[in-house]
């Protein structure tokens, strides 16, 4: 008997086909007859077993020897956050350096370091951060935020990042929701090499270990700033000296101009109220209209700026919320005090107005200057604050001071020639003319200063010197030749026109002008630059 024989046709091909499952259909009936997470084995590994107990908090615990810079944790959090394009909440960057067994490279991950003391909190002028008092977690509460953006200053590692759809600010709050659950953060349960995983740290212990030399990594922040709770591990230690290899692609930060406009026309305000006092005690032969012209411009230029500023926030429309943090936040203390000084220099303009040589008029403009000095000294404090070596205290306090100085004599030589015939402005004029040209050469000298920096041994001092010398050169130029031209070269011909037995007013009149006018805007110029050309310490990868 011949053995049987299987005759297929097609149509028993293509039904045995069907009863085939395709790759997508044995993925969705594996996941389906799952009890329980098919990864649990492998995140709940990265979890600690308890979570943080009293003066205890969650920390990222990062092995560097398994990282291998796939960058699937920066994936992660992107989908999981539901992020903008452009919009990154962890970063992955790469060190290199020279040690005891040769040379060696190795790459770092990083996001919010979840600070035991968060300098964004600190900061913040409308209380938007909140520090978990049970899980040490630092978060962000979006609602709360008006998009001022100084958080992203005073954070040493750069890491709240300004959203420019939403008008706020954005962070890293390691996934608590997930957290809350028993579930990995994204970053974490996306890592295919265990690299990243959450531990829970000691405050106590980890402020012993922090020291004013620690350092999460070489060239990061120095770590006593904000006590950083992340820890990093790798079986040889990094050379002290190991480098990001992004260290020197430096680039230009965003001009801020609302704030370039604010922060130079309330130091010419302040500095104009200062020299119409000097003019009424020192020159009382001056008309009565100097002193009114003078309180006017000093007023209008001081409440433009104002409303200026405004124009910084994300979320305009909020700005009366900046004075909650008034306990803690130089910002909410630099627009206090400029309220207050609105509200003194309109009583000052008005006693100007009415009675321009009364006591009552000498006063307020005394007092409405002195307000003016405080605030421009909280301008000062915002930006010192955030511990950026071109903010620091010193350069910025000389920095304001000289533009109130130059700005305020500049306005006053303009309101003073205005408003008096020659014969009786001759002799002030020269002071202020004279006082303008030291004053000019002075903030020219501190200015090639700090463009000359190299060499200093400030690794990131020289960064901004080197922007100014490169990508920013042709700014730093204008901005010279700008103050020069009005603050030295103007005044120096006026003098010579003041000598003069009959000293042309008109022409006078004119180059005064011409001399504030590019004055102030060689000063908007350099507060650009101001902004622009500030680096600092970060870690690697960190978006520049």
């Amino acid at each position: 008997m011949s053995p049987a024989v299987d005759v297929r046709t097609p149509i028993d091909s293509y039904l045995a086909r069907q009863r085939d499952l395709t790759a997508v259909e044995r993925f969705a009936d594996h996941h389906d007859r799952a009890t329980r997470p098919l990864h649990e084995r492998w995140y709940h590994q990265l979890l600690p077993v308890q979570p943080p107990g009293p003066g205890q908090q969650y920390r990222f615990e990062v092995d560097m020897d398994l990282c291998t810079s796939c960058k699937s944790c920066v994936s992660a959090c992107h989908s999981l956050n539901g992020l903008d394009e452009g919009e990154s909440w962890r970063s992955v960057g790469v060190v290199v350096g020279v040690g005891a067994a040769g040379p060696t490279q190795q790459t770092v991950t990083t996001a919010c370091h979840h600070c035991v003391d968060p300098a964004c909190l600190a900061g913040c002028p409308v209380d938007a951060y909140d520090k978990d008092p049970v899980t040490g977690i630092v978060r962000h509460l979006d609602d709360q935020c008006i998009g001022c953006s100084y958080c992203t200053w005073t954070c040493p590692y750069d890491v709240p990042r300004f959203n420019e759809r939403l008008g706020i600010v954005r962070k890293c709050d390691m996934c608590s929701d997930r957290l809350a659950k028993g579930e990995a953060p994204a970053c974490v349960q996306a890592c295919p090499t265990g690299a990243i995983a959450i531990g829970v740290v000691d405050v106590a212990d980890l402020l012993a270990r922090t020291d004013a030399r620690s350092t999460l990594v070489p060239g990061a922040p120095v770590s006593a700033l904000t006590v950083p709770s992340t820890r990093y591990h790798r079986t040889d230690a990094l050379p002290t000296t190991a480098i990001a290899t992004d260290d020197w692609s430096e680039a230009p930060k965003h001009a801020h101009l609302p704030l370039v406009v604010m922060l130079v026309l309330t130091q010419l305000s302040v500095g104009t109220f200062v020299g119409i006092a000097g003019l009424a005690h020192f020159a009382p032969s001056l008309p009565d209209q100097t002193l009114r012209v003078g309180a006017l411009v000093a007023l209008v230029s001081g409440l433009v700026a104002i409303g200026a500023s405004v124009g910084h926030l994300g979320r305009p429309l909020q700005a009366w919320r900046a004075v909650i943090g008034i306990g803690h936040s130089w910002l909410s203390r630099e627009i206090v005090a400029f309220a207050v000084f609105a509200s003194a220099a309109v009583a000052a303009a008005a006693a100007r107005l009415v009675a321009p040589r009364s006591g009552l008029s000498d006063a307020l403009g005394a007092v409405v200057s002195g307000i003016g000095l405080v605030a421009v000294g909280c301008s000062v404090m915002i930006y010192a604050a955030t511990g950026r070596r071109l903010w620091r205290f010193d350069r910025t306090a000389v920095l304001f001071a000289f533009t109130t100085l130059t700005c305020g004599l500049a306005t006053a030589t303009v309101i003073l020639l205005a408003t008096t015939s020659s014969a009786v402005a001759t002799g002030p004029a020269h002071v202020l003319a004279l006082a303008e040209v030291a004053t000019t050469v002075a903030s020219l000298l501190f200015h090639a200063r700090l463009v000359r920096a190299s060499g200093t041994g400030d690794a990131v001092l020289d960064r901004s010197a080197r922007l100014l010398r490169g990508t920013l050169a042709p700014s730093a130029r204008a901005h010279v030749a700008l103050v020069a031209t009005g603050g030295l070269l103007a005044p120096l011909l006026l003098v010579a026109l003041l000598a003069e037995s009959e000293p042309p007013a008109e022409a006078m009149r004119t180059l005064s002008m011409l001399g504030l006018v590019l004055v102030v805007r060689g000063e908007l110029a350099g507060r650009a630059l101001f902004f622009r050309a500030m680096a600092s310490p970060r870690m690697p990868g960190i978006p520049r």
